[in-house]
């Protein structure tokens, strides 16, 4: 099916049928492009197939839809990749030359290999011409619109904090960073008052001498709190909240005295097992011009800085400060003219600068340093806690926080942040949430560090000579592809319509993609963002090769079909996370099979029906077949709401159930006895397929986006020459009804309210009969018949008109209705066995059977039935 597809141009054809709604009744989704670095996992399955069904719906919907895959070739995803292959463990000792040019080739083996597993997946797209980020033309436009960022102020080199993996030595932008809880250590250290805080000084330089005298008199020292102790050789300051309190406390048995924030002094006193009492209080705004000594460096004195982030739900209310590994202790250094000091290498190693440590990786050093506090008595408290704390999304091993030369994006310059607040108000978000989570990122993230410090990219432009050259950010490269892809390919559009991935890009591609879209064009590149969640197995856990709960989307399609993963896709509410399991496979293939029955018993009842001539208006056609068509429109209303708002797994849930209620447990099964048993040309059998036809019409293109290879099947089974997939999705058959009923008339109203009646009656009815098959009064349906009390005369007037129809329509022999207005119930019913004889062919019980000697086993319905046929013949 795929190489029919493929000879048949089935995607152009597609796109070439709604040329003429481009630019007017268009939909672009932008493919975000997967890394080119293994084979396809679930998360890939469900995003693409998502996007899939998206594409052929709204082909199918009338809008003009093309679908531009894309792939991302560059960066330490493939590099990594590939090292692993090779067997590469230090980046310094490989050629660089010819290390690109087997990334090169690694990356479009894998592009050719992931291309052909999409394909089984049954996604229609322009695979022949995709965009891949290591092509020429696209690494041209990320370094044009780098250089127009940096033209209009928007880029800056610079040294600042920056999360750095000492892994993978390089530079990590926030989207790559993943928190997970650790153990670490958590010390409270004391830093030794050097020179006294400023109380009260009056215009003639004289203060409180007294209360100065209290605060330096004998062992006086700040005291901090950190999880990060490696960072103490760089500290060079101590920040205060200048509007808190603060105390300065003695202890009771070492007489020394403490500065701790009041609100933390009862925290403070607990977990350093500390007794004693509280000297004095001063506000933070009296620490300015203070300073401490660093526990350990000589003639190293720190200030005392005032700054608002100073928290009071943690610590001691003072943060130590290293302007060389912090975000907000950078932004305070350099308000201060701080020294933005960090002395490691990119293995995360202390340098010379640090001889104590000298070589040693900082994680290791930890425990180390501590230990040294603790022989310098400035330790006051060390315990081993678990908190959050960033991983590198790709290793998963803990990061570090370092200052180094880097490219960064300035997010605050020409009022970047405030006007992408703004367009993100104008973005429709599936499911609304997303905006929340989106906004709450924008309005809190740093700069973007644009650079990193690896082999497999597109270099940055400088004019500084550098030994090894800086690549691009792959979200960066990525995050251009409105411009490289969008404004560039003649079928797409910029903005895009929507842009769909997992719901983790809000801190990803979303984000990336919109920066440099409204810091150059002023508005975002999408108007609308669809949002999935995870892949987990049954249990809720996240599929790993450790726990053994992995699913490869190639065994699904080996064992079940592709139709089946599908299938799995459109019936889950993809918002959250998404399970799947062997379990839920089992129920998924069954409700699958229900419906390709469904398909199969419409179709081997058309085999002799001919629409062009055999159709029977609707006007002409028996109640019970106007039922079923007025049901049908129903489910083809909700079924393209549901597309149009993409919750699939309506439209799954719906189709399911009414074929296996309405039409399987009911329609079908009452309507058999006209298919089997009336002649073959007669009004009766030809309304009955003239309903069949648009019904297996109406199903195949409703679930042709989602269940692509079987509808695309049975669709040519039927004798169609093209793909069900070129096709419009159906409107509403004509029926005298209108939409569910005529508002004009009132008709439907009516109608609808006279068959909940009947439905409700033979629902009844039917229990009534599985009674009498428990207590073995009858052994099956057909044997039975019903005497039917109503209690209610206008019920009663109702059902005696279809008195006749009844019996069919409960798959019973014989139907007496009687009046009873003495009912407690609003009906009830006998069941007994019904009178006459078995009929051979139609399996009724009827009074006639025999009655043409030549036909002794069968009743006179079936015999002149039979006769016409010989007529015919």
């Amino acid at each position: 099916m795929l190489e029919l597809w493929e000879k048949e141009k089935i995607y152009e054809k597609a796109l070439a049928r709604r040329q003429d709604q481009k630019g007017k009744k268009q939909f672009i989704l932008h493919d975000g492009p997967p890394y080119a670095n293994g084979h396809l996992h679930l998360g890939h399955a469900l995003n693409k197939i998502l996007k899939d069904i998206i594409v052929r719906s709204k082909t199918m919907a009338g809008y003009y839809a093309p679908y531009v895959p894309g792939w991302d070739c560059h960066g330490l995803p493939i590099e990594l990749q590939l090292m692993k292959e090779l067997k590469v463990t230090d980046k310094h000792k490989v050629d660089r030359t010819t290390f690109r040019e087997q990334a090169r080739e690694f990356a479009q083996k894998f592009v050719d290999i992931q291309r052909q597993e999409f394909k089984r997946m049954g996604i229609l797209s322009d695979w022949e011409h995709p965009y891949l980020t290591m092509a020429p033309a696209y690494k041209q436009t990320i370094i044009d619109c780098f250089k127009d960022l940096e033209k209009r102020g928007y880029v800056y080199r610079g040294k600042k904090p920056v999360y750095w993996c000492t892994t993978d030595e390089t530079a990590l932008a926030e989207a790559e960073v993943e928190y997970e809880n650790d153990p670490g250590p958590s010390i409270y250290v004391a830093f030794p008052l050097h020179s006294p805080p400023n109380f009260n000084e009056d215009a003639g330089g004289h203060g409180d001498e007294k209360k100065a005298e209290l605060w330096t008199s004998g062992s006086v020292a700040f005291v901090i709190w950190t999880t990060t102790p490696w960072t103490l050789p760089a500290n060079r300051a101590i920040a205060a909240h200048p509007n808190e309190d603060y105390v300065l406390f003695e202890e009771s048995v070492s007489k020394k005295k403490y500065i701790v924030a009041a609100k933390r002094l009862e925290d403070f006193q607990k977990t350093c097992g500390f007794s004693g009492q509280v000297l004095d209080h001063t506000s933070g705004d009296t620490f300015k011009g203070a300073f401490a000594e660093h526990p350990w460096i000589k003639d190293l004195y720190v200030p005392v800085l005032l700054a608002g982030f100073v928290a009071m739900d943690t610590g001691t209310g003072l943060v130590h400060i290293a302007p060389g590994h912090g975000v907000e202790d950078f932004a305070l250094g350099v308000a201060h003219d701080l020294e933005v000091y960090s002395p490691l290498d990119d293995r995360g190693r202390f340098t010379e600068d640090v001889p104590e440590w000298k070589g040693l990786h900082v994680f290791k050093a930890n425990p180390l340093i501590v230990e040294f506090l603790k022989e310098k008595g400035v330790l006051l408290h060390s315990q081993e806690i678990t908190h959050s704390y960033p991983h590198c999304w790709r290793c998963h091993r803990p990061v570090i926080f370092r200052a180094t030369e880097q490219w960064f994006l300035d997010i605050d310059k020409n009022k970047l942040r405030e006007r992408l607040l703004n367009e993100l108000k104008k973005v429709t978000f599936y499911p609304e949430f997303g905006r929340n989570r989106i906004t709450g990122m924008v309005e809190s993230r740093p700069d973007w560090c644009l650079s990193r410090q690896r082999l497999w990219g597109t270099e940055i432009p400088s004019k500084e000579p550098q030994k090894e050259p800086d690549i691009f950010d792959v979200w960066f490269e990525s995050g251009v592809s409105w411009a490289a892809v969008l404004k560039q390919r003649p079928e797409l559009a910029y903005p895009a319509d929507m842009y769909l991935e997992g719901s983790d890009q809000h801190r990803g591609w979303f984000q990336v993609s919109l920066i440099p879209s409204v810091a150059l064009e002023d508005k975002a590149p999408f108007k609308s963002v669809l949002t999935h969640g995870f892949v987990m197995d049954g249990e809720g856990r996240p599929m790993s090769k450790s726990l053994g709960n992995v699913i490869a989307p190639e065994e699904i399609i080996k064992q079940y079909g592709a139709d089946i993963l599908r299938f799995w896709v459109a019936s889950s509410d993809y918002g959250g996370d998404v399970r799947l399991s062997p379990e839920i496979l089992k129920g998924l293939s069954d409700n699958y099979r229900k419906l390709r029955n469904t398909f199969r018993y419409l179709v081997n009842n058309l085999g002799d029906f001919d629409p062009a001539k055999d159709t029977v208006s609707a006007k002409d056609l028996p109640e019970l077949d106007r039922w079923a068509l007025h049901r049908l429109q129903e489910e083809i209303h909700e079924a393209t709401a549901a597309y149009e708002t993409y919750q699939f797994h309506r439209v799954t849930s719906r189709l399911v159930n009414f074929c296996n209620t309405d039409l399987s447990s009911f329609y079908l099964d009452v309507i058999k006895d006209r298919l089997y048993c009336d002649p073959a040309g007669s009004l009766s059998r030809r309304a009955a397929q003239s309903v069949l036809y648009r019904l297996i019409d109406a199903l195949l293109k409703l679930l042709a986006p989602i269940l692509s290879f079987t509808t695309e099947e049975c669709w040519r089974f039927l004798g169609h020459g093209v793909s069900v997939a070129l096709e419009d999705f159906p409107s509403p058959p004509p029926s005298p009804l209108g939409r569910g009923r005529s508002e004009a008339t009132g008709e439907g109203e009516e109608f609808v309210h006279r068959w909940d009646l009947i439905l409700s009656l033979r629902k009844y009815i039917l229990g009534r009969l599985e009674m009498s098959r428990s207590t073995g009064t009858v052994k099956a349906s057909r044997e039975a018949k019903a005497i039917i009390g109503i209690r209610d005369k206008p019920n009663f007037d109702l059902f005696s008109t279809y008195e006749k129809e009844l019996s069919a329509l409960f798959g019973i022999s014989g139907i007496k209705l009687i009046l009873d207005p003495t009912l407690n119930d609003v009906w009830t019913a006998d069941v007994h066995k019904a009178d006459g004889i078995k009929c051979a062919r139609c399996w009724i019980y009827k009074m006639d059977v025999g009655i043409q000697k030549q036909w002794p086993d069968i009743c006179k319905r079936c015999a002149d039935a039979i006769e016409v046929e010989e007529v015919k013949r």
